[in-house]
């Protein structure tokens, strides 16, 4: 074990930690589920409906307080506490367990079972010849040996971890309604009411759509051009250029009519249909795979940026699922775009309200930006205090 201050105490983790396994029987509870981003949450709040059957009486019981993690995703840091008050119910596949007396502080716990340190042990102790499904035993769980600080030092650390944690809620919250806000412009930006139905044209009228090559797994080298899939398309504006699958220089040279450059406005046509990304500023080369949709004005009529969000709104997404051709999976064709009606106002009015959307659009980016800098501090300052490499001061 790495060096820690001489006051941390080493021990097992099963020395604070007891293991709970009462069941629901004949009484009532609410079913909960596991989750590492959400927590402890009711099924109806992760799932939007309830996804337990009438009997959970051998659902297990947990109270405030209580932890639970699902041993065939622990290592995946499937791990967390019960905050809500009254009586819940998880199934019998989680594992259970609360701290045993006041010799550790629970909400240090908590950010400690979160961290790096953590979970590589999780890794460690989660077997199975399958990697995305291995599992951790309570009593491996138990068995980790590990520092801790003096109980003073792990409350004043839980508050300072839990402080920064308030302000990514906070902010979580506010990108929460300034979502709802834009959707709610973008929707009624975009309706075709019965006053403005003489405005309304075919998608295919104003937009041209143009398939990607079929690559297939043969294709596919260590080296060579970056082949854009619909999983680097992945909404909200963003094409991931990293990870990318490849082809060969020599393939690639055949290929130019499916090259994508900086600007080029890409949707998903598969699968989850409907994720819109714009090609970022690169000087690589980038190849436009089978199902990803490049997408582009056919004239002066439509502006580029009224585009891109009006293939972002509902009102074109939801058509574009309904007139998905029927296969194993979503899909969206060429001939599938005249039967979209969209709105189209003037030139004028359409950089009024892209203008509109764009900075609703960039408020939603800025606070994001805010919560993935808190949650990098948070990370940071967590590895120092929960290693000892910094104190704090009591």
């Amino acid at each position: 074990m790495s060096e820690f201050p001489s006051d941390w105490e080493i021990a097992n983790l099963g020395a604070y930690l007891k293991e709970t396994k009462e069941r629901v029987h004949e009484g009532t509870a609410t079913p909960y589920s596991v989750s590492k981003v959400l927590g402890i949450v009711p099924q109806s709040e992760k799932f939007k409906k309830r996804v337990a059957s009438n009997d959970i009486s051998n659902y297990k019981i947990i109270r405030k307080g209580d932890f639970a993690y699902d041993p065939m995703l622990l290592w995946d840091g499937s791990i967390n506490r019960m905050l809500r008050e009254g009586i819940g119910a998880v199934s019998p596949a989680y594992v259970t367990f609360r701290v045993l007396d006041n010799s550790l502080d629970a909400n240090y716990l908590l950010h400690f079972l979160k961290a790096d340190t953590a979970k590589n042990f999780y890794k460690s102790i989660s077997k199975g010849t399958n990697v995305r499904r291995q599992k951790a035993e309570f009593r491996d769980f138990a068995s980790g040996e590990f520092a801790f600080p003096p109980l003073p030092e792990q409350k004043k650390i839980a508050e300072i971890l839990s402080g920064i944690d308030l302000h990514i809620s906070k902010n979580e919250k506010r990108v929460h309604k300034l979502q709802l806000s834009h959707a709610s412009l973008s929707a009624n930006t975009f309706y075709i009411k019965p006053e403005t139905e003489h405005l309304a044209v075919a998608l295919g009228d104003v937009v041209a759509l143009r398939h990607g090559y079929q690559f297939r797994t043969p294709d596919f080298a260590k080296h060579g051009a970056k082949v854009i899939k619909i999983s680097q398309v992945i909404g909200d504006g963003v094409v991931l250029t990293e990870g990318c699958d490849k082809v060969p220089w020599e393939l690639a040279s055949g290929k130019e009519k499916f090259r994508l450059k900086p600007g080029d406005v890409l949707m998903s046509l598969t699968g989850n249909i409907g994720r819109v990304g714009i090609v970022p500023e690169t000087s690589e080369v980038l190849l436009q795979n089978y199902r990803v949709g490049l997408f582009a004005p056919i004239n002066r009529c439509i502006s580029g940026e009224y585009m891109i969000h009006l293939l972002e709104s509902r009102q074109v997404v939801s058509q574009l699922e309904d007139n998905a051709n029927a296969s194993a999976q979503a899909n969206f064709g060429k001939g599938d775009l005249d039967k979209i009606m969209v709105y189209l106002p003037d030139l004028q009015t359409q950089e009024k309200t892209a203008s509109l959307l764009s900075s609703s659009k960039d408020l939603i980016k800025a606070e994001k930006r805010k919560i993935k800098a808190l949650r990098n501090t948070k990370h940071s300052v967590a590895s120092d205090l929960l290693t000892g490499r910094k104190r704090v001061s009591i």
